[in-house]
């Protein structure tokens, strides 16, 4: 998730105040913290935003997947 993370931080530090960036940083907090997030508000984003959103879930995704196939392979091997 790192590379969507860097890119938002860009984005963010670039767009100060800017209600897109206002938008993209409580997406990144909400899938920090588990939270709900109203995904009507990237709908009102500009394209840039709105595929920086995509491209972080995608990869918050990935890392999900991965770190539960680690789990996953952890708790088969203490099985045996």
């Amino acid at each position: 998730m790192a590379n969507a993370i860097k890119s938002i931080a860009k984005y963010i530090k670039r767009n100060p105040g800017d209600e897109d960036a206002d938008v993209l940083r409580d997406l990144c907090g909400a899938l920090e913290e588990g939270a709900a997030f109203e995904l009507e508000r990237l709908f009102a984003t500009k394209s840039k935003p709105f595929e920086l959103a995509l491209a972080l879930l995608d990869e918050w995704k990935f890392d999900r997947h991965v770190a539960e196939r680690r789990l996953q392979k952890y708790l088969e091997r203490d099985e045996d």
